[in-house]
């Protein structure tokens, strides 16, 4: 499978890489349904939808999203236990706390691909990940917290901006140099990954409640095919460009591994392969049916044989993308093997997108058009 003649010009740049190393906030046309109940919403896939949206994309898919949205609230409530149960800890357990951080950022990753409907609501998914970050607010307001007299309170990251809310606002906590000489156990630093926890819990939940209100209007509505197809095209575009393309220097400017995500943590290539687990778990199947339906069963079988060998190019890269690129005094590759799984992973990544977006998304007929990535 050859990627097409748009990404020609970056799949040269990765080859060379390789030498070297040896739609709207409630869809089309309505506004979205609210539903949000907390905590204790009914989260269950039990959708009032008649025999015949049974089989549709749209049903799978609502449950698909549906199953992944209540991993991420389950990942995020174990995250906010284990970050409760940590203060006044004398000998914080660190590398716990970095395991559910990870698992609960993982499972975001997996339904990242959703860019419609209630997780537009309030920018919910900038409240999850503030990113990308080229002036490291997310370092500096962290940081600007740490520097307070008085703990952070939940209601004060609930109403703080993006950058002090998700995921990137706790690996600060977890990973950064900040907190080189302080213990997360301690009052300040504690009180503030507590509030962060909190929040994501929050957020998660009334996510859950919302897509299982917005249920009948997903349903009913057949432009919602072309939106979820839309949301995984402009996963893979994103995860491609931005998320290795950039930091790999396959952009056309020089390489820069602080361009990458969780670059304090190290775990960049560990979240694209949770991203594209989650387009294996959560859309394939709805992707499936629908060109099963339209006579295009073999589209369906090429996407899985893709991303399937995407997947296990992923994970089966350790360590991140700062790793890789880490330069010894005299310039040389210090993990060669790395860069060069990671550019083979970038062509993994091209292919699998132009698979998509110039073979499937055609048969399907549905065009790309502009979405937020595209630039000015």
């Amino acid at each position: 499978m050859t990627t097409s003649s748009r990404h020609s010009g970056s799949a040269l740049a990765a080859a060379l890489l390789l030498a070297t190393a040896s739609l709207t906030l409630g869809g089309p046309g309505t506004a979205l349904a609210q539903g949000s109940a907390g905590a204790n919403a009914d989260t269950s896939d039990g959708t009032a939808h008649d025999a015949e949206n049974e089989s549709s994309p749209r049903s799978v898919w609502h449950q698909d999203i549906g199953l992944g949205y209540r991993q991420l609230a389950s990942r995020t409530q174990a995250l906010a236990k284990r970050l409760e149960a940590s203060c006044g800890e004398a000998e914080v357990d660190r590398p716990a706390l970095r395991s559910e951080w990870l698992a609960a950022y993982q499972a975001w990753q997996a339904v990242r691909f959703v860019d419609f409907g209630p997780i537009e609501v309030d920018s919910r998914a900038w409240q999850l990940q503030f990113w990308p970050d080229a002036k490291n607010l997310v370092g500096t307001r962290v940081g600007a917290r740490l520097r307070r007299d008085t703990p952070v309170s939940a209601d004060d990251i609930a109403e703080a901006g993006v950058a002090e809310q998700g995921f990137p606002a706790l690996e600060v906590l977890l990973y950064d140099d900040v907190m080189a000489s302080r213990s997360l156990g301690d009052p300040l630093p504690c009180a503030l990954a507590g509030a962060i926890g909190t929040h994501l819990v929050a957020v998660s939940d009334a996510v859950i409640a919302d897509w299982q209100a917005f249920a009948p209007h997903y349903l009913a509505t057949d432009s919602y095919n072309e939106a979820t197809l839309h949301g995984a095209m402009q996963s893979l575009e994103i995860l491609e460009d931005k998320r290795l393309g950039e930091p790999l220097g396959l952009m056309g400017a020089a390489p820069n591994a602080y361009r990458a995500e969780a670059w304090r943590s190290g775990q960049s290539v560990a979240l694209a392969a949770a991203s594209l687990a989650g387009l294996e778990q959560y859309f394939q199947p709805g992707l499936e049916t629908w060109l099963d339906q339209a006579g295009h069963a073999e589209l369906g079988d090429a996407f899985a044989r893709q991303l399937e060998d995407t997947l296990e190019q992923a994970e089966a890269i350790e360590g991140g993308i700062v790793d890789a690129l880490d330069d010894s005094i005299d310039g040389e590759p210090k993990h060669p093997s790395s860069r060069q799984a990671l550019a083979t992973l970038y062509l993994e990544v091209a292919q699998l997108r132009a698979l998509l977006d110039d073979q499937i998304a055609p048969a399907l007929g549905v065009v790309k058009g502009f979405n937020s990535s595209d630039g000015d």
